[in-house]
């Protein structure tokens, strides 16, 4: 078995070999060799330090169970493709997370618009809100009905209506402005 001195001066291969073979200590000079290297690498890309540590944990810990794959050359290429991979994971996770408590909230404060607007003792913002829907074109109404009352996905309204996705959302954005300066309008008691 190797010791500690003859392991600092062997190339990354046989030290994943002998990592693979269980001698800990390998992977440990692997991890000191590359871990601040990896790091550097995720600091120029993660938007947010905490991934940093992270991404570069779960890069050694997936490159320690999968040992077998590394067969040749530096190892730090190899462990910058993993963790490219698992952070364009992360990140698209985190995309996905943020656009999903986006329409949520946006979707609760419509639900509860609409409930005060039926409420009998319905709220003032609520009254100025419906005028505002009111005077909407009818298309525009539509597409807040197909959203918020049959709560249809971007994606869905577009197949229905025959626009593309991106076009629905920029609508409905456009929608939900023109609403708010409408509210603000009859708030400030000036009429649209």
């Amino acid at each position: 078995m190797a010791n500690l001195p003859d392991l600092e001066s062997e190339p990354d291969e046989r030290l994943a070999r002998h990592a693979e073979d269980g001698q800990e200590a390998a992977f440990r000079v692997l991890l000191g060799r590359h871990l601040q290297p990896l790091r550097t690498y995720l600091a120029l890309r993660a938007p947010v330090a905490d991934l940093i540590d992270e991404v570069a944990h779960d890069a050694f810990v997936f490159a320690y169970r999968h040992l077998a794959e590394f067969t040749h050359g530096s190892m730090q290429a190899w462990l910058r493709s993993i963790a490219h991979h698992q952070l364009r994971d992360r990140l698209k996770a985190h995309a996905r997370e943020s656009v999903k408590h986006e329409r949520y909230g946006e979707h609760l404060r419509w639900e509860l618009a609409l409930a005060q607007m039926d409420a009998p003792a319905a709220s003032e913002e609520a009254d100025y809100l419906a005028r505002c829907v009111e005077k909407l074109r009818l298309s525009q109404r539509e597409l807040l009905t197909l959203r918020y009352e049959q709560e249809l996905s971007s994606e869905e309204i577009a197949q229905r209506t025959g626009r593309s996705t991106l076009g629905v959302r920029t609508v409905l954005m456009r929608i939900r402005q023109q609403l708010r300066q409408c509210i603000e309008s009859q708030m400030e008691g000036v009429t649209p």
